[in-house]
């Protein structure tokens, strides 16, 4: 018993002396942000303090080197884009947080000088195949480079800080971590390229160019399942919520690939897809395989005749989306179609599977259910 009670207190010690070391480190970092923690680019930092907006005017180009990828996002007049996805549009607000980021980029502590340890840290060059590090590069219009930063691995510390280095320089630092990186192009893009809530949508169409089609309906906009229609009598739902997964495909869709539509021409193949909603959203979906690749397009029209407003008392089911006015229908389908205008696109495979579905693929015989 003694011998237990004595494992118990060393236990207990080991943890308090952990917490004490982690209070003591957050205390030194946060007294040292009170007196004034070295900048690493500290011409940018001040100039950030000054006006974030002309820095970020300045910056012309940021260039992302890693094991996985390498890429460059630009800016036009107009905006910022990724060449490498067919010159699609970057949200300013990413681009944003990278540049202010690194141009306020706090060092807590210098770490190791000696080039062997880097790995350790995350921080060998990012040619290396092992402990790489993620390279991100500021330049200006002149193509004169203003920051450039080797970011490694979180530190021991918890996420919040971070070890990294300057490309030329084998000093490493412990910073703290007020960006990430996205490693990909397409990871620098908004998370979901439009969504459409299942609650709005009232049928859908595919229509298969071998002249097969599927409809699926749902009656009111209070109801809430969608129901195959002109199904025979010994033909089922595969299950009760089938008609419903392809409801709610439009619910935050998401970006594989992209390429301009120029480039991706879409043939008699190609499935075709219709969603209307309650409020008055036509949206039309060309879905084909194109050398290899899922592929496809999308054209929103705002149409009057096709609104069935709500009843005066509202819907019944509660945590339905409120219906818009015609009016922002409109505009909704003005922004959709900027989005969409120059490009067709990749989404993820269970996305193109289920747009191309045929009746077969959502019933099933009563005649097999009964043998079950």
């Amino acid at each position: 018993m003694r011998q237990s009670n004595a494992y118990k207190i060393i236990f207990v010690s080991m943890i308090m002396l952990a917490i004490t070391i982690m209070v003591s480190f957050y205390r030194d970092a946060e007294n040292r942000r009170a007196e004034g923690e070295k900048f690493l680019f500290p011409d940018l930092s001040e100039a950030t303090d000054k006006d974030s907006l002309k820095l970020l005017n300045d910056i012309a180009e940021i260039q992302v080197i890693n094991n996985n990828s390498k890429f460059s996002i630009k800016r036009n007049k107009d905006n910022w884009f990724l060449p490498s996805l067919a010159n699609f549009p970057v949200p300013l607000d990413k681009i944003k947080r990278v540049i202010v980021g690194i141009a306020q980029l706090e060092a807590i502590e210098p770490k190791t000088k000696n080039p062997e340890l880097h790995g350790q840290l995350g921080l060998n060059n990012e040619q290396s195949k092992i402990n790489s590090a993620s390279s991100i590069t500021l330049i200006n219009e002149k193509s004169q480079k203003i920051a450039s930063i080797l970011v490694g691995n979180d530190s021991k510390f918890g996420k919040e800080t971070r070890y990294v280095r300057k490309p030329d320089n084998d000093q490493t630092w412990l910073v703290w971590r007020n960006f990430d990186i996205p490693k990909n192009g397409i990871d620098w893009l908004d998370d979901t390229l439009f969504s459409i809530h299942r609650g709005r949508v009232a049928d859908i169409t595919i229509i298969h160019p071998d002249g097969h089609e599927v409809l699926i309906q749902r009656g009111s906009y209070a109801e809430q399942y969608f129901k195959i229609q002109n199904l025979d009598d010994d033909t089922l739902p595969i299950n009760p919520y089938v008609g419903n997964q392809l409801g709610s495909t439009l619910d935050n869709i998401s970006l594989v690939n992209i390429a301009l539509k120029k480039d991706i021409m879409f043939s008699s193949d190609a499935v075709t897809i219709v969603y209307t909603t309650f409020d008055g959203i036509k949206l039309t979906i060309k879905n084909q395989n194109i050398n290899g690749l899922n592929w496809v397009s999308f054209v929103a029209n705002a149409d009057i005749n096709l609104r069935r407003e709500l009843p005066k008392d509202g819907p019944i089911n509660v945590g339905l989306p409120e219906m818009d006015s015609f009016k922002k229908v409109e505009e909704e389908a003005i922004k959709l179609n900027n989005k969409f205008s120059n490009w067709v696109f990749t989404l993820n495979n269970e996305k193109h599977t289920i747009l191309k579905s045929r009746i077969e693929d959502l019933t099933k015989k009563k005649d097999l259910e009964k043998k079950e």
